[in-house]
């Protein structure tokens, strides 16, 4: 067999046009994991790069590309662009042949019937480009790394540009000014951009070449601390030596403040400035009502997702820039109802798995891998991608074969040592030294749900029977395990011993509300002496006040939820948030509000769990949820909770569905190749592709 080593380089070759339907390819699931560690690396503590606790995975730096069923009616000459070191190769019914290549230029006969390209990078995960006139790089294609698995090929409508690949893709910038620059205790600059930010510190007037501390800041109070421990993640000591009086961070940081300090007399600075970095992804959702404080909070929660939303969805931009499940399923419903970002989605739940072999839990927490399954299951109902179902199931199901073996004897989750149940931040901890939780068992019947619906997605129908049969006993055991007559709800836990403790807790019991698991006896129960019940501990993070809103939007308590929405929000924003925060407490007073983890400035100000409204809004005020993959079928049944009327847009993977609704009226244009129906005011129509429909 004779095979051909393509010597161009990237460099060397003209670039041209976007070819139609040509795109770069990879190995599944390599590109996410390789910006998910890239990302998280950019994580500083005390000055220094702070990587993750959890194990991270690297994409395999040689793969082998293969198209098949090739059928041609003429020579063919092709464009083939690499990302590393190439060989290529063609064959017909005779063999194997080699063609002569000038400048990434291939002729292969009308006799091919396959192609097979192998190609190593080390330092970035290897990728292909083909265009010709009719065989080109898509999702047709295969890859493998040992010969043993042929997924299909990964591919993405973002990386069509045959002179870029993925790996050198860098997402754009612009200047972003201060909207005030000072000078502070002599030598020191201090500057405020106005709004929480992201991308690179720009010193400008830079004179003499030394030492200077730069400390990052959300707040001014943190931005102003002399106590840099408090700061533990938001300061670096860095060395400079300017050219033409200016000088480039080439790390990125999420900060609002910025105090540049000289550390010796060799150096000083004039002034600052820096070049934003964010997604260029559209936000094609929309929202607009006679509310301006409802408007106000959309507008800053889509801003705390398009800090958060990189290459793939971090947890917090300043402070632990970490890829963490429980915050990112969370931002992937948000995005559903606003960017429509499916590649952040899909890329995401790839850096979250990793490969093979399972070593521990996501983030080392029982809950966070329960939740991805869900995730998984939710971002196929949304997006509609086949293909990803196809490339990711045998990575579901060695997750899930591995949290299996981690349960106890009656098939329940347990915590084992290097497990952590983390459920939410609470005034005491919530595994409770051990023992069976209702929360995480009631999360695990959802994850077996979700696996066996991607199982038989891709036609693993055994694997799918013995998941939900699994899924079906424990769901059975529930509430016989858990529910406390007396009190009517489930408790929180059962000890190992056996023993009930007394807690009732919000988690299981809203939880079971939105998944549909209570009877319509436990659930007015449930909601009278636990939603309703101030006796019960209260929840002050937005990432579980998520779920408890949700829990009373799915009883339809709209009108109570925006009251919370533009209370607990809105409060944020009076506090003069211009992003939403990790968590919010209304007793926090002073410099309390910025306090968490017993750090004084310990709270992350741009938290990607803050920004829920989004999809609160978006599923159960505009209405509109997919009941077929991909929204090739979807209802619509709005509801306004107290506003008296709004406009909105919710993107799908087909365009956007457009949405005017008021007290006597809903008018709905669909999307072509759709199907959807509008229920409003005790009516309901259908919507036949892009058509627009109205009821009064």
């Amino acid at each position: 067999m004779k095979k051909l080593l393509l010597s161009f380089a990237l460099a060397s070759a003209a670039a041209c046009g976007f070819a139609d339907g040509a795109r770069w390819i990879w190995y599944p699931g390599d590109y996410g994991i390789w910006w998910g560690n890239n990302l998280q690396s950019h994580r500083l503590q005390w000055g220094a790069r702070y990587a993750p606790f959890w194990p991270l995975y690297e994409p395999h730096n040689r793969v082998l590309f293969t198209k098949g069923d090739i059928s041609l009616d003429e020579d063919e000459e092709l464009e083939v662009r690499s990302d590393g070191y190439t060989t290529f190769c063609y064959s017909d019914d005779r063999g194997f042949h080699e063609e002569g290549v000038i400048l990434g230029k291939v002729k292969i006969p009308k006799s091919t019937r396959y192609i097979e390209v192998k190609i190593q990078n080390s330092a970035r995960p290897p990728s292909l480009y083909v265009d010709g006139r009719t065989v080109k790089t898509d999702s047709s294609w295969f890859a493998t790394w040992d010969k043993r698995d042929f997924p299909w090929a990964e591919c993405s409508e973002r990386y069509a540009d045959p002179s870029t690949p993925p790996g050198l893709v860098k997402l754009p910038t612009r200047e972003k000014k201060p909207i005030w620059v000072k000078r502070h205790k002599g030598s020191q600059v201090i500057a405020d951009f106005g709004e929480e930010t992201y991308g690179y510190l720009r010193l400008l007037g830079v004179e003499g070449a030394g030492p200077v501390r730069i400390v990052y800041a959300e707040s001014e109070p943190e931005m102003l601390e002399e106590n840099y421990v408090m700061t533990m993640d938001g300061w670096e000591i860095i060395e400079i030596a300017p050219e033409n009086g200016e000088f480039r961070r080439e790390i990125p940081h999420g900060f609002r403040y910025v105090r540049v300090e000289p550390l010796d007399g060799n150096v000083s600075v004039g002034s600052v400035t820096m070049d934003y970095e964010w997604k260029d992804v559209p936000v094609r959702g929309a929202f607009r009502c006679d509310d301006e404080e409802l408007n106000r909070i959309w507008d800053v929660a889509i801003h705390t997702l398009e800090l958060t939303c990189r290459e793939v969805f971090i947890e917090g931009v300043k402070r632990d820039h970490w890829v963490w499940s429980g915050d990112a399923v969370q931002s992937f419903l948000m995005n559903y109802y606003t960017f429509g970002d499916y590649d952040g989605c899909r890329d995401t739940l790839w850096t979250l798995r990793g490969k093979d072999p399972v070593v521990t839990h996501l983030n080392t927490i029982m809950d966070y891998s329960y939740y991805w399954f869900d995730a998984v299951g939710k971002y196929r109902l949304y997006s509609g991608d086949e293909k990803f179902a196809a490339q990711v199931y045998p990575r579901m199901k060695s997750l899930m074969d591995w949290a299996i073996s981690r349960l106890d004897e009656n098939g329940r989750p347990v915590d084992r040592p290097g497990d952590w149940v983390f459920v939410d931040w609470a005034p005491r901890p919530l595994d409770n030294g051990g023992g069976v939780v209702s929360f995480e068992e009631m999360l695990l019947v959802r994850a077996l749900e979700a696996t066996a619906a991607i199982a038989r997605d891709v036609g693993a129908a055994a694997d799918a029977e013995a998941y939900l049969a699994r899924a079906a006993k424990l769901k059975s055991e529930i509430v016989p395990l858990f529910w406390d007559q007396e009190r009517g709800a489930l408790r929180h836990i059962l000890k190992n011993d056996g023993s009930q403790p007394g807690e009732i807790t919000r988690y299981a019991n809203m939880f079971g509300l939105f998944f549909g698991y209570f009877d319509e006896e436990q659930t007015a129960s449930v909601v009278k002496n636990v939603i309703l019940n101030d006796g019960v501990m209260k929840i002050q993070t937005p990432y579980m006040r998520f779920y408890e809103l949700e829990a009373l939007l799915s009883i339809g308590m709209h009108d109570e939820v925006l009251k919370e929405i533009k209370s607990y929000w809105g409060d944020m924003l009076r506090l003069g948030a211009t992003t939403f925060w990790e968590l919010y407490n209304p007793d926090e007073k002073g410099l309390d509000v910025y306090a968490m983890y017993g750090r004084k400035f310990g709270k992350s100000l741009c938290h990607a769990w803050g920004a829920s409204p989004a999809y609160l809004l978006g599923k159960y005020y505009f209405g509109v949820t997919p009941t077929k993959n991909g929204f090739a079928e979807y209802e619509v049944k709005p509801v306004l909770g107290g506003m008296k009327w709004f406009d909105a847009k919710v993107p799908t993977p087909h365009g956007e569905i457009e949405l005017h609704v008021d007290g006597g009226c809903a008018r709905v244009k669909g999307v072509r190749g759709t199907r959807g129906r509008l229920t409003y005011l005790g009516k309901t129509v259908e919507i036949d592709g892009d058509a627009t429909v109205e009821i009064r």
